[in-house]
C-alpha cells in the first residue's frame, strides 16, 4: 500500500500553540501548530489512552491534558516518568496554506 498526502485543514484553522483532531483515512490524528512548525501525531496518549487534543504545547512538546505526560512532537518519543511508550507521528506538509498529512 502506498502512502499519500491527504488535505486536512487550512493553516489558519489552527492557531500557533494549539491543536485540533481530525479523522483522516480512518485514523484519529492530532495536528499541532507550534512555533517550530506543524506536526501530526496519533490522538491517543500512551499513558492511559486518553485524547491528546487540547493539550498544552511548549516548543516542540505536547502535554497530555489528562495527566501531563509529555511527548516530543518531532518523533513521538516520551519525556518524563508517566510512560515510556511513545506515540505515532505522521509526515506533514503545508501546501498553498493547506495542511496535508501522509497516510497509508
Amino acid at each position: 500500500m502506498s502512502r499519500q498526502f491527504v488535505p486536512v485543514a487550512r493553516l489558519t484553522d489552527i492557531p500557533v500553540k494549539s491543536n485540533k483532531a481530525f479523522e483522516v483515512a480512518g485514523e484519529n490524528i492530532l495536528i499541532c501548530h507550534t512555533e517550530m512548525g506543524i506536526f501530526a501525531v496519533r490522538n491517543r496518549c500512551s499513558h492511559q489512552a486518553s485524547s491528546l487534543e487540547g493539550g498544552i504545547i511548549k516548543k516542540c512538546f505536547l502535554y497530555c491534558p489528562e495527566h501531563a505526560a509529555r511527548f516530543d512532537l518531532r518523533d513521538g518519543s516520551t519525556k518524563g516518568k508517566l510512560t515510556k511508550e511513545g506515540i505515532r507521528t505522521y509526515e506533514v506538509r503545508v501546501v498553498d496554506g493547506h495542511i496535508e498529512v501522509a497516510v497509508d
